[in-house]
């Protein structure tokens, strides 16, 4: 349900955030279970259309965002939200960049249905624990975006998302080791289509964390010297 239009600019900006981040935290953390319904045998078909039915969610409330950030006036927004109205491109390249991860998902599933690899345990248990990581990165990272609209929203808030950011950046650099161990298991074997398969498999699934970090990295650019943000993200950086 659309924000209500009589709330102030900056309450349904948060409010239209946290639901596109409840759908899309529901729908990478939903990736375990597809991939354990996989490899036991049992049916998953039913998983695969919550995940295609939360994308879809995530693409409406999306172009609901898009809308809010770019018809809003000055004067809509007030004095001190007033970097949004000038800077909406980056407010919409940072929704842009959180909706790759829901592509990303929706395109893990469906292709695991598409090519359904044979059975390989060692490729499945790496794929297994990638869509883990996944699950646990998108929970930090819901925790991040919401801090940092916070800030963007209420004049009083200030906050430090550096403990966050650095678990994302853990535990992508974690699912790149799975990645890596899962491509020498598929091809330790013949180089066959089912190899091929658990590569891609693996690549996708290594693209939803990578789009995870991408978002941390939009929010370090839009928290650069010239703005007023009051909100640390990478400590080690100095300027």
């Amino acid at each position: 349900m659309p924000a209500d239009r009589t709330l102030p600019f900056g309450e349904r900006l948060e409010s239209a955030t946290d639901r596109y981040l409840d759908r899309l935290e529901d729908c990478v953390a939903t990736l375990p279970t597809l991939v354990e319904e996989y490899t036991m045998g049992a049916e998953y078909q039913p998983t695969v259309e919550r995940i295609q039915h939360l994308e879809s969610d995530c693409d409406g409330i999306k172009l609901e965002l898009g809308k809010l950030v770019t018809t809003a006036d000055g004067k809509d927004v007030g004095i001190r939200m007033t970097w949004v109205h000038l800077h909406a491109d980056r407010m919409l390249e940072l929704y842009g960049h959180l909706d790759t991860i829901a592509n990303a998902s929706e395109q893990f599933a469906e292709e695991l249905v598409a090519m359904s690899p044979r059975q390989q345990n060692d490729c499945l248990d790496g794929l297994t624990r990638m869509s883990e990581l996944a699950a646990a990165a998108m929970l930090e990272l819901e925790y991040v975006v919401r801090e940092f609209v916070r800030t963007l929203c209420r004049p009083e808030y200030s906050t430090s998302i550096t403990g966050g950011v650095s678990a994302i950046r853990a535990l992508e650099g974690e699912a790149d080791a799975v990645r890596n161990q899962v491509l020498e298991a598929a091809f330790d074997r013949d180089s066959d289509a089912h190899a091929v398969a658990y590569r891609q498999l693996a690549v996708l699934l290594d693209g939803v964390l990578d789009a995870m970090e991408d978002v941390t990295d939009q929010m370090h650019l839009m928290t650069s010297p010239d703005t007023w943000f009051d909100i640390e993200i990478y400590p080690e950086y100095s300027y």
